[in-house]
């Protein structure tokens, strides 16, 4: 039993062991570090070096306090909007949301939405660099005499408007990349084990994001640049309430009432639509438009007019014939129906996240490799977002339309991850050419066999090889193709209101 024993103890002592010797190496490493960030930021910002927090061991420069009068991020549960750009200590950019630094460190992209991050900021981090997370929940103390000649609070809560750089520690970072020009990110990764500098500016906080987003797509329909709104429902106890009219010749269906965006039923909220969009008369407005200092959008409204005019150059090139409305076509779709769909959707700041469209890539991305395909959609099948399911199959065939939705039948509140995935393919091909004088071939043919091969191989291919081959060109030629395939896939933030304009094909003959 004793010897049994012995044994049985001594896998686990060996794991003991092995536990405690990592993490006395972590320890080891920790302090180390600890003193490397502390000597450079003695010898690069010594005026820091008292603005060390000890939460974290990260210091801090308060580049602007911000909003007094505005709540701190640590009074509540938030989301917050962050504007950032990370560096490592030898100022090489790795992650940003500005597209000045993405264009400095050669990773700028035209299909990344350069716009602070978005982001969960609760008692407990789930998706920020800890450090940053730190700094927003935490009360930063300050040097007095930092704080005095700048005139700050020694103890300081980051807020809306506050802009801070922060010089963190590893242990409160994690290794760091980028995908496909998101987030700036190109040569340079952050290992595990490095330091990094974040510079980030609070641009807003945000309680009830899905109330935030309601309210944005609701002001955006009552813009009356945009036509106004108008919800149908069967609340009975509302006394303004309208159930949406059956009939298409009634005054109050939506093809006849002023407001031109309408919800798309009763019941479904936040799904509005505007049944006589027509991009040859109808310019969307955009409160607040995005803009880059690079193309295509450091000229919005004429990026926007371009894709305008390729609509209707594509789909309504006959100017005797133009695009006659709604009211002149006649079959809706229905949920069993199969659907030809052309799309361009959009964000509401009117950045293009994807379209099927050629004559819109090609104004947005330049030249795509890819060309565009009609999309085939049966809505009962429900591949797509929501806001497709709940409109489309009231749709008409030959029908332009513009569709509006919240996260909640867009693409939720994780929303989509930007990247860029690459995979190559090779192809060989080979033309050989035959000739009653290629000896060479003839041979090869005849004598090429275990038996003759050392003998005939050796002589017949020093001669006529030599001679037919070189001369005359007979023989083989190949060549390899590698083809390079780039997918991309556009970010859509968390909590994300989607515009869709549509077209759906006429039906076959």
């Amino acid at each position: 039993m004793k010897f049994c024993t012995r044994m049985l103890c001594l896998p686990a002592l060996v794991m003991l062991l092995a536990a405690s010797c990592a993490k006395e190496a972590s320890e080891s490493y920790d302090k180390f570090e600890t003193l490397a960030l502390g000597a450079w930021m003695e010898k690069y910002h010594p005026e820091l070096v008292n603005n060390l927090q000890e939460d974290g061991g990260y210091y801090v420069d308060v580049l602007d306090a911000g909003d007094m009068e505005a709540k701190p991020i640590n009074d509540t549960i938030c989301w917050v909007k962050f504007d950032f750009s990370g560096r490592d200590l030898a100022g090489n950019i790795i992650l940003t949301r500005r597209a000045t630094d993405a264009k400095l460190a050669g990773s700028y992209t035209k299909y990344t939405h350069y716009v602070p991050y978005y982001r969960y900021c609760g008692e407990f981090n789930t998706s920020m660099i800890e450090g940053s997370h730190l700094a927003m929940r935490n009360t930063l103390h300050l040097d007095p005499a930092y704080a005095a000649a700048r005139g700050l609070d020694a103890e300081l809560q980051l807020r809306p408007g506050s802009k801070v750089t922060l010089y963190l520690p590893s242990r409160v970072v994690g290794g760091v990349s980028g995908t496909g020009g998101y987030e700036g990110q190109t040569d340079y990764t952050l290992s595990s084990g490095k330091p990094f500098i974040i510079t980030m500016e609070i641009c807003e906080t945000i309680k009830n994001p899905l109330e935030a987003e309601g309210t944005q797509v609701d002001d955006f329909c009552k813009l009356a640049a945009n036509g106004g709104l108008r919800i149908y429902s069967n609340d009975e106890e509302d006394a303004e309430s309208v159930p949406m009219p059956a009939d298409p010749d009634d005054e109050l269906h939506p093809y006849h009432v002023a407001e031109r965006w309408v919800s798309v039923n009763d019941t479904i909220p936040q799904v509005y639509v505007n049944l006589r969009y027509n991009p040859a008369t109808d310019r969307i407005t955009y409160p607040n438009p995005y803009s880059s200092p690079y193309e295509p959008y450091n000229a919005f409204e004429a990026t926007q007019e371009k894709v305008r005019k390729a609509l209707v150059e594509r789909f309504h090139p006959d100017e005797e014939s133009p695009y006659g409305g709604v009211e002149s076509l006649t079959d809706s779709v229905k949920l069993d129906g199969t659907a030809k769909v052309w799309y361009v959707e959009r964000l509401l700041d009117g950045f293009i996240v994807d379209t099927n469209i050629d004559e819109v890539k090609e104004i947005i991305y330049g030249d795509v490799a890819k060309k565009g395909s009609v999309e085939e959609y049966t809505p009962n099948d429900n591949q797509r977002p929501g806001a497709w399911y709940y409109s489309i199959p009231n749709l008409r065939y030959g029908q332009w339309a513009a569709v509006i939705t919240t996260s909640t039948y867009g693409y939720g509140a994780t929303g989509v991850s930007g990247t860029t995935s690459s995979s190559s393919s090779s192809s060989s091909s080979s033309n050989y050419y035959y000739d009653y004088l290629n000896y060479y071939n003839y041979y090869n043919n005849y004598y090429g066999n275990s038996y003759y091969n050392s003998y005939y191989n050796n002589y017949y291919y020093n001669y006529y090889n030599s001679y037919y081959y070189n001369n005359y060109y007979y023989g083989d030629s190949s060549s390899t193709t590698t083809t390079t395939t780039t997918t991309i896939t556009t970010e859509v933030p968390p909590y994300t209101p989607v515009l869709y304009e549509f077209y759906i094909e006429p039906q076959d003959d």
